[in-house]
């Protein structure tokens, strides 16, 4: 098996989820090269991606998810038993914690609204010639000191998690 390196890097130019926010206050970049037998099927990948997450990544939103409740922050509902590949990821639809804004062939761009911040997850095969790479971006809109408060936080968190899911996506080839 091939070892998986998750790499850093600038949004790629032909996403569209800096478009999806008025004003963008933070966004990331991950990437790594999608494995080669797999469907390189942007649905595929966010599948892959949540169907494969380390157990402590979970374990880690749970906690999370108990605690904002406590400051008006909006939790999922519940844990859905639904599978990307039971949804019809059209934009405008809502799927359990997110609503899908934009889709395209190779990007699906999902999110949620909220008084104390905006934010999309970029899910995204970007193909090169002789490659594909799975991405995943985040972009973040803050809309008042709730907003910066509650990601300051989050943020060392989340960079190490979106990495970690997307290394273990790729490991279970």
């Amino acid at each position: 098996m091939q070892k998986i390196k998750v790499e850093e890097i600038n949004l790629p130019k032909e996403s569209v989820i800096k478009g999806s926010l008025a004003t963008v206050d933070y966004i990331d970049s991950y990437r790594i090269p999608w494995p080669e037998g797999l469907e390189q099927d942007v649905v595929a990948l966010i599948h892959r991606l949540f169907t494969s997450a380390p157990t402590w990544t979970t374990a880690l939103t749970e906690v999370r998810n108990k605690v904002v409740r406590y400051f008006g922050i909006k939790v999922p509902e519940s844990h859905s038993q639904m599978t990307p590949y039971d949804f019809d990821f059209s934009p405008g639809n809502q799927g359990g914690f997110f609503r899908v804004y934009e889709r395209n062939d190779n990007e699906i761009v999902v999110g949620d609204n909220d008084k104390h911040l905006n934010f999309r997850i970029s899910f995204m095969i970007d193909r090169e010639e002789s490659r594909a790479w799975a991405v995943v971006s985040t972009a973040v809109q803050f809309h008042n000191w709730l907003g910066r408060a509650y990601f300051l936080p989050v943020r060392p968190f989340h960079r190490l998690m979106v990495p970690a899911m997307l290394k273990s996506a790729g490991k279970k080839a």
